[in-house]
């Protein structure tokens, strides 16, 4: 225990010195409210009485007509939630016939203390508790569904269910003790759901609160909501803390507030949430609509929450400003452009495989093409419309459920508009016949660390490159795997081993703080382009080595077939040993050539990427190569797919020493395999 402590004051010097002068008075005054909030003072325990106007808002999602087939998967999906249990990551957790144990973790079993929910070190509970798994439970998205299913059905047992599981909830999780408020994001999340929740059974009038039990449960229901209003209100995450976190809190609280119009604080405070959200959206997202978090995942994730706070506002006449709206436009356009021909969304950053809802069903749900279907719609866009059909969506079980309006028109000519280079958030897009079903994707990862100074969700990735041929992943990002509860893995994933980068002196590109910390800026230049053909650009992640170091790359795309070349070189005075990582799918092999010195071959299931090391120039230099699959110490060769998975993967180690200006030069030719071969 001692030991944990002495980490968790290591880890809180850390986080202290990457806060700015001016954040210290509000991290006082933040101690400060904490301490009497856990005395019970200027807290949210005393429920004030309902206006007399009071009434509740309009709804923001409405059951649309679902054929045949819609109603029967929505009602599978719903049937397997009660039967089976909700899936949170890599177990699937039972419901029973009341609820699960809503403060236990869900995977280890461990009942986490109903102390002061704002005292519970969350990252660091004993027992290998990532306590992700229980927040995600009592996030009720799967509520959602059970409500889903009994607007387009109207059986009542899902009505009955809800209550169950509601009364349970609520009976379980006091204000403000226990896991379930220990960080207000989450109260955001469950207050988005419950609003939903509440449209879709018939808010007041809903035949929930007509049985017996049912004034009862409306009123506790009432108080919590104002409580879970009040606790995100109450604890904005502001200065270094204000990434998604801020938006969650401030969309909660105003989604709450054009939902249940009923206290005469919640509508200061649902206008104090709209300006938080008006001015958040424009400085987490790039003009070019990159969130930057420089997460992908976070990125979908965000701009949900966007899209909750928008869909209630417009529904209630408080609609958000033109520049808003442009932002989450810019955002949809991105995130079309980042999917490959296959819809493969590039694992850069952190991911949770986290929604802040989901009305989508069926084993086809995919929360980055439901959300294109929402932007084809909402901004009339046809070449989103178009990337669907492309992908083979042909129906969005989620999108109906928001907007009535009929998917835009489009052909395949669509996808030309959308762009390739966007320098304010930090990506670029080089390739051939891209946007095709032919279509060759390089990837690169120009952007900064991540967000705010500590970067909570970012990976140390400059200079990275992703590679993909017809919707086929050939070098990837190996992705995220944990958080909490593997320090070791949480440290592999996030660091610049697992990239398809160059590490110098062994060390990471910034200094390793935690696992989400990041103890110093990288800033990234862009030395020459964008080109269509050819991109240029450094970082100084390195400059803090005694002999400062600035890592070059230089990509550039041949002109005839699918190949192209990676330049890597040093700008520095001394020797330094580096170490360059092209990190595979899991499905592939690396196969050394035996004809040939330093060629390698990529062998995946449909494309041979070969892969020659130019030498020349590096006659002083020792270089030596070898291939790693799954190797725990020290850790290397791994992707995930999801949280808390992982598989080990071949990943090819480039080791040599470079001097000054000397350049490690990788070619790489990609062709389709002979069919049968």
């Amino acid at each position: 225990m001692a030991l944990l402590n002495k980490q968790r004051w290591v880890w809180l010097c850390r986080r202290l010195s990457r806060i700015s002068p001016a954040e210290i008075p509000y991290r006082v005054r933040s101690l400060l409210r904490i301490a009497a909030q856990s005395r019970g003072l200027f807290d949210a325990r005393l429920c004030p009485p309902l206006l007399s106007t009071a009434q509740p808002g309009l709804d923001w999602v409405k059951a649309p007509v679902l054929d045949s087939h819609e109603r029967e998967q929505l009602i599978a999906s719903a049937k397997r939630l009660l039967m089976e249990g909700v899936p949170i990551f890599d177990i699937c957790v039972p419901l029973g016939h009341d609820g699960p144990e809503w403060n236990c973790d869900p995977k280890t079993g461990k009942r986490i203390p109903m102390t002061f929910g704002l005292a519970i070190d969350f990252r660091a509970i004993e027992g290998e508790v990532d306590i992700k798994y229980l927040w995600e439970l009592s996030r009720h998205l799967w509520l959602v569904r059970l409500a889903q299913a009994y607007a387009a059905s109207d059986d009542e047992a899902y009505l009955h269910a809800i209550g169950r599981f509601l009364k349970s909830w609520l009976n379980a999780c006091p204000y403000p003790y226990g896991p379930n408020w220990s960080s207000p994001v989450e109260q955001g999340i469950r207050l988005i759901n419950w609003s939903l929740t509440w449209h879709l059974i018939g808010g007041e009038n809903s035949p929930l609160f007509e049985e017996p039990g049912g004034e009862e449960l409306l009123a506790s229901w009432r108080v919590s909501i104002h409580q879970h209003i009040r606790f995100a209100s109450d604890n904005y995450s502001f200065y270094s803390s204000s990434n998604n976190h801020l938006l969650g809190e401030a969309a909660g609280v105003f989604v709450a507030s054009q939902t249940w119009d009923y206290w005469l604080d919640v509508r200061e405070l649902g206008q104090r949430a709209k300006s938080l959200l008006e001015a958040e959206a424009l400085k987490q997202f790039a003009a070019d609509g990159v969130n930057l978090e420089q997460a992908f995942s976070y990125h979908c994730f965000a701009l949900q929450f966007l899209l909750a706070a928008g869909f209630a506002g417009r529904a209630n006449s408080t609609d958000f400003s033109p520049s808003f709206w442009a932002r989450i436009e810019s955002a949809m356009v991105f995130m079309a452009s980042m999917l490959d021909c296959a819809g493969h969304a590039p694992s850069i950053g952190d991911s949770d495989d986290g929604e802040v809802f989901c009305l989508g069903y069926g084993a086809g749900h995919n929360k980055y093409l439901s959300m294109l279907a929402l932007g084809a719609r909402l901004f009339v866009r046809p070449d989103l419309q178009a990337k669907l059909q492309q992908l083979g969506m042909t129906v969005d079980a989620q999108s109906s459920w928001f907007i009535s309006s009929a998917a835009p028109t489009a052909t395949a000519s669509d996808l030309l508009r959308l762009p390739t280079h966007f320098m304010a958030g930090g990506y670029a897009i080089l390739g051939h016949r891209l946007h095709t079903l032919d279509e060759f994707r390089i990837t690169l990862d120009c952007g900064p660390l991540g967000y705010n100074g500590i970067a909570g969700h970012g990976h140390a990735d400059a200079l990275s490159i992703l590679v993909s041929a017809r919707g086929e992943e050939l070098l990837v990002d190996p992705g995220t795997y944990c958080y909490n509860s593997a320090p070791e893995w949480r440290h592999f994933f996030r660091g610049t081993r697992a990239h398809n980068t160059l590490t110098v002196d062994g060390q990471d590109q910034s200094i390793y703080g935690g696992g989400f910390l990041w103890l110093q800026d990288i800033q990234t230049e862009i030395v020459s382009g964008p080109k269509s053909d050819q991109f240029h650009a450094c970082h100084n992640g390195y400059r803090r080595l005694p002999d400062p170091v600035i890592h070059h790359r230089r990509v550039t795309l041949s002109p005839d077939g699918d190949a192209f070349e990676v330049e890597d070189w040093l700008e520095c005075k001394d020797s330094h040993q580096v170490e360059l990582h092209w990190h595979a799918s899991s499905t592939a092999k690396f196969v050394e050539a035996t004809d040939v010195a330093n060629v390698y071959i990529l062998d995946a299931a449909n494309t041979a990427l070969r892969i020659e090391f130019d030498l020349s120039g590096l006659s002083d230099c020792r270089f030596e190569s070898v291939v790693r699959n799954g190797v725990e110490e020290p850790v290397q060769g791994w992707v995930s797919d999801g949280f808390y998975k992982k598989t080990p993967a071949p990943v090819l180690c480039i080791r040599a020493e470079l001097s000054p200006n000397q350049k490690i030069r990788t070619r790489f030719f990609c062709k389709p395999k002979v069919s049968g071969h």
